[in-house]
């Protein structure tokens, strides 16, 4: 039977209404379902009994090992003479973001033969410090510890030029972020044996993570874990800082960004 134009008028008014009455029946089936499913989760937790001396106790490592030894062939450098060049490098960032960085300064000095200067470390960051690698890190460890790897000195070399002595100049470069090996091994080392030493900055975050060689992984973690040590005087308050919390029973760290931005990325 045919339906009147009066009647496909009134359906199509009810559509949207029929519509408005499914969403909101679908949002609120899931805030339910949402509900219930938190509430069943904090109920179980509740429920368990939490050993809290375990939260305490070293973990197992289950068979895993320490990896910052080398466990293949791994040449020591050649004589300083023999490298490609002197690599300056500006940490910048937080103290974790720079230590990063000394980690990468490192790898990228051993990738492209080159003889490291001692890494600068950014004094215009929130809190104004200006010690430096000098003022906060046992330099003869770092040196001593990286023998094998690397070579590192303190400054670029004196030349002579028109019978003037001088430091030798590094050409600047803003090396991309997360740069990968074969862009030390050309653009970079290129720039380097051109001109005798390169300044890399900013140096946060400029070479990348994932590198398909485990022995330079390994290098990584021997900078970080072993090379990199605080000056004695700093170890000593450190140490004064821990014996006095632990002394008071088990304690946490938090670790406050100081960025005003710092919501966008931590939050």
């Amino acid at each position: 039977m045919r339906r009147g134009p009066g009647e496909a008028s009134l359906r199509r008014r009810r559509a949207p209404a029929r519509l408005l009455v499914a969403v909101v029946a679908l949002v609120t089936c899931t805030i339910c379902l949402w509900s219930s499913s938190t509430d069943l989760t904090l109920a179980s937790y509740k429920a368990q009994d939490v050993d809290v001396n375990k939260l305490w106790r070293t973990a197992n490592s289950n068979g895993w090992r320490a990896s910052s030894a080398p466990r293949s062939y791994w040449p020591p450098p050649p004589p300083e003479s023999e490298t490609n060049g002197y690599l300056r490098v500006r940490c910048n960032g937080g103290l974790n973001q720079q230590r990063t960085a000394i980690c990468n300064a490192v790898v990228a000095a051993r990738i492209m033969n080159a003889t490291l200067v001692l890494p600068e470390l950014d004094t215009n960051s929130f809190w104004r410090d200006e010690s430096g690698f000098i003022g906060i890190y046992d330099v003869p460890h770092f040196i001593k510890t990286l023998k094998y790897d690397v070579h590192i000195a303190m400054s670029v070399p004196d030349i002579i030029t028109n019978g003037k002595t001088k430091k030798l100049k590094a050409y600047q470069i803003r090396p991309p972020r997360d740069a990968p090996v074969t862009w030390y091994m050309t653009v970079a080392l290129e720039k380097m044996k051109s001109y005798g030493a390169i300044y890399l900055t900013p140096f946060s975050h400029r070479l990348a993570e994932d590198i398909n060689d485990p022995e330079i992984q390994r290098l990584r973690c021997r900078v970080n874990y072993h090379a990199l040590r605080f000056k004695p005087n700093i170890m000593k308050t450190s140490s004064e800082i821990v014996n006095k919390l632990r002394s008071e029973g088990h304690f946490m760290s938090i670790h406050l960004r100081f960025e005003m931005d710092m919501l966008a990325f931590a939050g």
